[in-house]
């Protein structure tokens, strides 16, 4: 009775959210579904509209770390979206539904790309994008911790995200755009050439992806760090982790002959904060170098 209550509840959200749009100027939030593989992991999704936000409004999607608490990464990104006219939206990954396999990695794991949890950003871009009817034709998108990990997984391997600008901040662990050798790590944690070509990979490295890192994200024992071999063999904590992937883009595209469009950036004295980070993110996104 209890599901069924929380179910009725969530659903009747779902529509007040779209009875007359998105609520401009108030936090609020709606259920999203899927179809597919997906079709039975509804996500509830966190948004905040501008109020100056109109048909050209832009999008940003940004993905809560392992706290799984959608509403205070949108939170994060509220104070950014009046003077950008953003459509803030934050996808709740709950930890049900959406495990580590789904979430962190993505679902790339069983190679099977119908069952990659990435199409929920861009089908959830098409659903607001329809219903509000805007004009933007690609979004941004920012991920912290887990986030970051499933952020910088979406546009290493997706076949063609419609992303201006990806921000991955503070993983703490990457597939490394690399082709392993016989006695490196295999995928999920480096490139399968049957997924990702060496053709495809220097489009990839086209795409405009920021690897955003915190210098004081230093721990070596924090309870959330990923543990596992082929991780902590990507660097003691989560900077180190974060420098050695762009440093191995770097050296795979000298390698394949091919620009790195993608930049690594890190915010002194900031750790594993994302609101922090967000801050940091809001700035390379809005505050143009002058």
């Amino acid at each position: 009775m209890k599901k069924i209550l929380v179910l009725c509840a969530l659903l009747l959200q779902a529509c007040m959210a779209w009875a007359g749009g998105l609520a401009a100027g108030e936090p609020g939030s709606f259920v999203f579904t899927d179809k597919g593989f997906f079709a039975d992991k509804p996500v509830t999704v966190h948004y905040y509209k501008a109020r100056s936000a109109g048909p050209d409004a832009r999008v940003m999607v940004v993905v809560h770390g392992t706290e799984r608490q959608g509403s205070r990464m949108r939170d994060n990104w509220m104070p950014f979206a009046e003077k950008n006219k953003l459509i803030v939206l934050a996808p709740e990954f709950d930890e049900g539904r959406f495990p580590s396999r789904l979430f962190n990695m993505g679902g790339i794991e069983t190679r099977d790309r119908s069952k990659w949890s990435f199409q929920i950003v861009e089908h959830l871009f098409d659903f607001v994008r329809a219903q509000e009817g805007l004009s933007a034709s690609d979004y941004l998108l920012f991920g912290h911790s887990a986030g970051g990990q499933f952020v910088h997984r979406f546009m290493l391997l997706a076949e063609a995200p419609r992303v201006s600008v990806a921000v991955a901040a503070n993983a703490g662990s990457y597939t490394m755009p690399l082709y392993p050798g016989l006695m490196d790590d295999k995928f999920p944690y480096a490139l399968d050439e049957s997924i990702v070509s060496p053709d495809k990979l220097k489009q990839v490295f086209a795409r405009k992806l920021v690897v955003l890192l915190g210098e004081a994200d230093i721990q070596t024992d924090a309870a959330n760090l990923p543990k596992a071999r082929q991780a902590t063999a990507q660097g003691a904590n989560r900077l180190e982790r974060g420098n050695n992937f762009f440093a191995q883009a770097t050296a795979q595209a000298q390698k394949l002959g091919t620009p790195l469009a993608w930049e690594r950036v890190t915010v002194p004295g900031v750790g594993h904060d994302s609101r922090r980070m967000s801050q940091a993110a809001a700035r390379l996104l809005f505050e143009p170098v002058r």
